[in-house]
């Protein structure tokens, strides 16, 4: 499909399909083959050129096309892929507005993939999304689940330069401009506490190869390695 989109259709057409999914999506409820077309649509992203524009429409259309449960089934895996491209949103993308449904956060949490659940919020954070209650603690549930740890360490850093750039850009006393602080606060709190647990970690490390480094001496042995080794099987 790709290799026929790229040598027969000329690149006019190739945008005119994007636009099609991203502005009349709806007409996918009436296919007689849904996947099929979203395979299309895939094709017709992968074989143009990357600028902020199409990847601006591909994932405008994503969020768009994953609040509905009819169609979210059939968006190709390779679809959420793009959020990890993080092109810039605009007032003008409803994807900001349908984005964040519950539904949508739950997809992108059922995916597993942290580096996309962080660019999903760095998309979605925005001063022209819609946030509501329920939105609003689905999120902070998702980061106080998915992003904690000492792993996660990058990915909160990004999320918190994110919502440095968003919260002067809201008004103040905003419910928003309070959800987002709020945000901000968690990603905090859990980036020290995954800090708490490094330090622990390296504290006991610290302990464990004094007490074999005195083992070894008394022992006459050459190995502090084989000196571990009954410790280390406790």
């Amino acid at each position: 499909m790709a290799r026929f989109l790229e040598t027969v259709l000329p690149i006019s057409l190739k945008y005119a399909t994007l636009d099609a999914f991203r502005h009349r999506h709806q007409f996918l409820l009436q296919a007689s083959d849904i996947g099929a077309m979203m395979q299309l649509w895939m094709a017709a992203a992968s074989v143009l050129p990357y600028t902020n524009d199409v990847g601006q429409s591909v994932v405008d259309a994503l969020l768009q096309m994953a609040v509905d449960s009819d169609l979210r089934p059939y968006v190709p895996v390779l679809a959420w892929d793009w959020l990890k491209k993080r092109p810039v949103f605009n007032s003008r993308c409803s994807g900001l507005v349908w984005g964040t449904s519950v539904g949508v956060v739950q997809m992108v949490r059922k995916l597993g993939d942290i580096e996309l659940t962080t660019s999903y919020l760095c998309i979605v954070w925005s001063e022209w999304s819609d946030m509501t209650h329920w939105k609003f603690h689905v999120m902070l549930r998702l980061i106080k689940e998915e992003l904690s740890g000492i792993g996660a360490a990058g990915y909160r850093s990004d999320l918190i330069q994110r919502l440095d750039d968003v919260l002067p850009q809201l008004n103040p006393g905003s419910n928003r401009k309070h959800e987002y602080e709020e945000f901000r606060t968690v990603l905090l709190e859990v980036d020290e506490e995954a800090m708490k647990t490094l330090s622990g970690m390296s504290h006991r490390v610290v302990i464990l190869f004094s007490l074999l480094t005195c083992v070894r001496a008394r022992a006459g042995c050459h190995s502090t390695f084989m000196c571990a080794l009954p410790l280390l099987c406790l």
